[in-house]
């Protein structure tokens, strides 16, 4: 199992930090996260390709209830 920092799986996926770590936390891949590195097993993703996510939408309801709350 090789461990590959999450800026590196990024630059070679061509994707963002933020989509790396939502298609992992999604298929729940194996990370370790210290306070100066976070390592993904690159295996995991070797598995995966280069699909990326869907951004996560709100529902209307739950946007109306955050926008209530900061008013």
């Amino acid at each position: 199992m090789a461990m590959v920092s999450v800026t590196k799986l990024a630059e070679d996926m061509g994707m963002t930090v933020n989509d790396v770590r939502r298609i992992a936390r999604n298929s729940g891949f194996h990370r370790y996260k210290d306070a100066q590195v976070e390592l993904y097993n690159s295996a995991d993703f070797e598995s995966f390709g280069s699909e990326k996510m869907k951004k996560r939408r709100l529902s209307k309801e739950h946007k109306l209830a955050l926008q209530s709350k900061k008013k």
